[in-house]
């Protein structure tokens, strides 16, 4: 079973048409976080760093074109998508994270935009609530491609590592580096809430939903 999926990723990877398949789940990923695309994004980093194919350069520039104009698209659609991101339901993740979206646009919109394109859920509901706030667009489109930079860059390298640190067996190689990616995500969100909460303190105000 492990030997036949890593013989299917290893033909999708080494044919040209990984390039759009990517291009088209990264888009697609801006308005229907179903499968987050960090997850095929890591199993292009470990192929690479296993088999050395396909081009990590071309993949990133990929990545973040895809991303970007998904995202931007998604703002421009913001008042269309807004009455979906307001239909959520208490108890769910979509719920979780527009609490989250809501705290940390309070305190600072440009960081949390940032912050955002590493929490699938949360980057489509602050895409839509700055949409549908009409914040000013060139700070989103500046502050989004930072993130979706660093994003890509991340989602690659995570991946590559795992690939280059367990080359010889690729199916241990794509676990790892998947995992680690996850980790990395969920620790990142945890620490910079935490680090806001903390600041807050300090200030004298808590955060509020």
């Amino acid at each position: 079973m492990v030997d036949s999926v890593v013989s299917v990723i290893e033909t999708v990877m080494g044919t040209t048409w990984i390039y759009p398949l990517m291009g088209a789940l990264i888009f697609f990923d801006c308005f229907f976080p179903v499968l987050p695309s960090e997850v095929p994004l890591n199993l292009v980093g470990t192929w690479y760093g296993v088999q050395g194919f396909p081009d990590l350069r071309t993949m990133f520039i990929i990545a973040v074109v895809a991303a970007v104009t998904g995202d931007n698209l998604c703002y421009l659609l913001s008042t269309r998508l807004i009455h979906f991101v307001n239909r959520a339901q208490p108890g769910t993740s979509t719920f979780r994270a527009l609490g989250w979206v809501r705290r940390n646009m309070k305190r600072n919109a440009g960081a949390a935009i940032v912050i955002a394109r590493f929490i699938p859920s949360a980057r489509l509901i602050m895409t839509v609530l700055l949409g549908a706030m009409r914040y000013p667009w060139p700070l989103f489109f500046f502050f989004d491609t930072v993130g979706v930079t660093i994003w890509a860059f991340q989602s690659l390298a995570i991946g590559w590592l795992g690939g280059t640190l367990f080359g010889g067996n690729p199916a241990v190689a794509i676990a790892v580096s998947i995992l680690a990616a996850v980790a990395l995500g969920y620790g990142l969100q945890r620490g910079i809430n935490a680090f806001l909460n903390w600041r807050d303190v300090r200030r004298g105000f808590a955060a509020t939903p």
